[in-house]
């Protein structure tokens, strides 16, 4: 058979296959682009008809006069709706110029942003056309993980880069941010809030202590966490399908109510006129004074009660907060974790001898550890940054590096120290968690 009388037939495999999903993406992209600048040239037109409150593009292109505008909005909507023609019909050159288009938007959205100031117009436009670069470049991997990528690096890098940054400068005496003039030999200057972190004042570490405190509570609850949730989520695991939900569905239910309303409850309780200190000093005290004449040992109860007993504004009550706080966050990836185990290798286990406490620590724990894992890590870097429960169950007698924070940025106004503290929690935390994931990567390896 000759080559011409293959090419039609090729031809017919290629209009019943269509456009790469990609590419077939890329075009409703630009028409969903074309449909927004019809939008904004709609609103350009009738603005003053409906007396519509101002856009801060529009307030940029106002300074220009009327035709700016139309000329901005009526060329972007040709630009984007001939495009997107072109790349259905799978034109050669469509997929360049958009391509080239992408580019020069992204360009324009970071001008426009420095212009302007307008960040979720930027914003908008720099997705937008970041994807559609990402599609047209074909990149399949990518274009999946772009909307997830895209909102972690304008939301989680570029507030952590900003941090950074604002943890170089200097307060001053007004309160704002001021950066020292550059230079190689004095560099060191920079890094002052870092190093003040970790110098005496007075002959104290002061910083260095909070910070340890923060450490060990927050290590504290999450050991608490996990001896008390694991044989409660074994427990919800091992109960019959029908159940579990309604079981887990109690577990969530405080997430129903605000966090701060919840440690207001405990405040309530643990009181000096509370629950706990009313029967205490009340209604078992009275109890315990009428029988102090029978016996020492209720003429000791009434001796103790009539002092109230002190439940709130020290450690273990921020303790029991973040207990109760971040309990369930403890038991959700538990159970998630243990819902999946095989139970047959427990009997297998028992079968060849092992006794109760050596199938746990040999066979349960080690095939529960990815919910270990997880569990520790989602209630530890909460509870090290904790700021209202310490706050309010604490008072100012229990200061954590969360406290430490508000009071940097919000009391004494000095923001790059604050960015610093900021920086090192967040440095230590990530260093902390590739250090144990690469350990484990390392030891299952072997």
């Amino acid at each position: 058979m000759t080559t011409t009388s293959l090419e039609p037939s090729r031809k017919s495999l290629n209009m019943e296959a269509g456009l790469n999903p990609l590419q077939q993406t890329a075009v409703y992209l630009l028409w969903g682009h074309a449909l927004l600048w019809l939008f904004l040239l709609l609103r350009w037109i009738t603005f003053s008809t409906f007396s519509l409150e101002a856009l801060p593009v529009e307030l940029a292109l106002a300074q220009w006069g009327a035709g700016p505008a139309y000329l901005v909005y009526g060329l972007f909507f040709l630009i984007d709706v001939f495009l997107g023609i072109g790349l259905q019909r799978d034109m050669a050159m469509a997929r360049q110029v958009g391509i080239g288009r992408a580019v020069l938007f992204i360009l324009l959205s970071i001008l426009y942003f420095v212009v302007v100031r307008d960040f979720y117009g930027a914003s908008l436009i720099l997705a937008l056309s970041g994807f559609l670069l990402i599609l047209l470049l074909r990149h399949t991997a990518w274009s999946l993980a772009y909307p997830a990528a895209f909102w972690l690096a304008v939301f989680f890098v570029t507030p952590m880069l900003i941090v950074l940054i604002v943890s170089f400068g200097e307060r001053s005496r007004l309160g704002t941010v001021t950066y020292p003039e550059f230079s190689l030999t004095n560099i060191g200057v920079y890094f002052n809030d870092y190093l003040r972190f970790f110098s005496p004042i007075g002959g104290e570490y002061i910083y260095l202590r909070i910070f340890w405190r923060s450490v060990g509570i927050a290590l504290f609850n999450t050991v608490l966490c996990l001896l008390l949730a694991y044989p409660f989520a074994y427990w919800i695991a091992r109960q019959p399908e029908k159940y579990r939900g309604v079981l887990i569905f109690l577990v969530m239910i405080p997430f129903w109510t605000n966090f701060l309303v919840r440690t207001y409850a405990w405040m309530l309780i643990l009181r000096d006129s509370g629950l706990i200190n009313n029967f205490w000093t009340i209604t078992l005290h009275d109890q315990a004074v009428m029988l102090a004449d029978n016996s020492q040992l209720f003429a000791w109860l009434a001796a103790i009660t009539e002092r109230r007993l002190p439940l709130l504004f020290n450690q273990p009550a921020v303790m029991l907060g973040l207990l109760y706080g971040y309990f369930p966050f403890m038991v959700l990836p538990l159970y998630s974790n243990l819902e999946k185990l095989d139970w047959s290798l427990l009997e297998a286990a028992a079968d060849l001898g092992a006794n109760a406490w050596r199938s746990t620590l040999r066979v349960l724990v080690p095939l529960s550890m990815p919910g270990i894992v997880s569990g520790s890590i989602i209630v530890f870097i909460p509870s090290l940054g904790a700021y209202v429960t310490p706050d309010l169950l604490g008072g100012a007698r229990v200061a954590l590096l969360g406290n430490l924070l508000q009071q940097q940025f919000m009391t004494v106004r000095d923001w790059p120290f604050g960015s610093a503290i900021g920086f090192l929690m967040m440095a230590i935390m990530l260093a902390a968690t590739l250090l144990y994931f690469r350990t484990s990567v390392q030891s299952e390896s072997r």
